[in-house]
């Protein structure tokens, strides 16, 4: 099989946003700790520990569909997956974080290792791009429906860019 050229974007894309992540992972717990009401309602370091581990978790659901052991799936993506998708945004404020991807920790050094960790899960979907690229099986996204790999990667980069924009406009607020 090989490697599409849509494919490899998107994974460098979401690749150059882990590697993104990790350098934002030099701060110091007083920066984690950094939060803006108008903004949002969780600090720098919640974002950053949330999206470490939503990229895992997103990661391990592609090998998963690949896999076979992702479970029966809705045909499609709902109409608020379709449209994310297409329009790559996603509202500020409309979704509630499922459970398992919850921040919880507030340590620089545990979110270090979660965006460690989140970095190496992303960077591993290299070794089997040629089959998210080809693999028209789903897997369940809470919201957006039944997602292909392909789209799965792609709904990677948009939440990661959501919660990044966030960040940087947290830190805007509090300098």
């Amino acid at each position: 099989m090989t490697v599409t050229s849509r494919c490899r974007r998107a994974h460098e894309k979401v690749l150059g946003q882990a590697q993104h992540l990790l350098g934002l992972a030099v701060g110091s717990d007083e920066q984690y700790l950094l939060r803006s009401a108008p903004v949002s309602a969780w600090s720098i370091g919640q974002h950053l520990d949330h999206l470490a581990k939503a990229n895992r978790e997103i990661a391990e659901g592609i090998h998963k569909i690949l896999s076979g052991e992702a479970g029966p799936s809705r045909s499609a993506p709902t109409f608020v997956g379709r449209a994310v998708l297409f329009s790559g945004w996603i509202p500020r404020g409309v979704g509630k974080a499922p459970a398992y991807t919850t921040p919880d920790s507030t340590s620089s050094e545990q979110i270090k290792a979660n965006l460690r960790s989140s970095f190496e899960a992303v960077s591993g979907l290299g070794e089997v791009l040629a089959e998210i690229g080809q693999s028209r099986d789903r897997g369940d996204h809470f919201a957006f429906g039944g997602l292909t790999p392909m789209q799965w990667l792609r709904t990677m980069n948009v939440h990661t860019r959501h919660h990044l924009k966030i960040i940087r406009e947290i830190d805007r607020a509090t300098t």
